[in-house]
């Protein structure tokens, strides 16, 4: 389900769309195993003072939601990936989110492309959108207006296939105008040797010549430039998800570290490679990092 919140807090951000996925019902009463309707999910939580939560999308629209993203026009693109963990059959699938009736929410879902494989972020980008799809990153683009892409380029190659907990994921247009994306490295999961891709050298494919990164980026994420095939490595990793403050400063997280912050970007560690660094990122996340640290 795809949930609206709203807040009056100024020292927040603004943050007006929080995804969640759960398998719930779509009646509009508490059913006999426990389970909860789209409704009463709602009903549910508990929120701070000075917010309010909204039920936007459910089943059937959507289901297993993983990621999203708004265009200019105000359609929404809904990642779906039935497969994690372990399908690799290709059942992974965005949907594009219509309102028909001017009421502020979708009524009508279109299958805007499917037989991805494990889908992990969706970015909206010149005409179309940057889909994350591992070993790569995808642009696809409806050229005829019928709600489906039909056009399919490859922009990016090489991340490993592993422990779906830790795939490449999250495309983020950053204030600098290159285009973040999240990556944690090789994590082979005991339970399923499938995962035990290495990856390759992350590149734009057919462009021998240009740049390039090490075996799966060495586990950090990345940052690239289509327009100008430029691409680059962070200092730092990220499981899942990232994002940005206004002044730049580049926030990311992991399930045993909840947020922490890049203080020297990989551009300035690069020059002086006998620089022994051994982290590049710091957990103490002040209320106003904007102050303490430099862009």
């Amino acid at each position: 389900m795809i949930f609206k919140t709203k807040g009056n807090n100024y020292t927040m951000r603004p943050i007006w769309v929080i995804l969640f996925s759960f398998f719930l019902s779509c009646t509009t009463v508490i059913e006999k195993d426990g389970s909860l309707s789209p409704e009463e999910a709602v009903r549910s939580f508990e929120l701070p003072a000075g917010f309010r939560i909204e039920l936007f999308a459910a089943e059937p629209l959507i289901s297993d939601p993983v990621a999203m993203e708004v265009d200019e026009s105000g359609d929404i693109y809904v990642v779906e990936m039935h497969g994690y963990p372990a399908d690799l059959k290709g059942s992974g699938i965005i949907k594009l989110l219509k309102d028909t009736n001017g009421d502020g929410k979708p009524d009508k879902s279109i299958v805007f492309a499917d037989n991805l494989v494990l889908p992990s972020g969706i970015m909206k980008w010149k005409k179309g959108v940057l889909v994350v799809d591992v070993p790569d990153v995808w642009y696809l683009e409806d050229t005829n207006g019928d709600g489906k892409a039909d056009k399919k380029e490859k922009m990016l190659t090489g991340f490993a296939r592993t422990n779906p907990q830790h795939i490449a994921n999250t495309p983020v247009l950053g204030v600098d105008n290159w285009i973040y994306i999240a990556h944690q490295g090789i994590i082979t999961p005991k339970v399923s040797m499938e995962f035990n891709d290495t990856g390759s050298s992350v590149r734009y494919p057919g462009k021998p010549g240009l740049a390039s990164l090490p075996r799966d980026a060495a586990g950090r994420s990345i940052r690239f430039r289509p327009d100008m095939y430029e691409l680059e490595m962070l200092s730092g990793e990220s499981q899942y998800g990232h994002t940005f403050d206004p002044w730049g400063h580049h926030f990311c997280t992991s399930n045993a570290n909840h947020l922490f912050t890049e203080i020297i970007s990989a551009s300035y560690l690069q020059r002086n490679p006998s620089l022994l660094v051994a982290d590049a990122t710091d957990p103490d996340i002040p209320e106003r990092p904007c102050i303490t640290y430099s862009p």
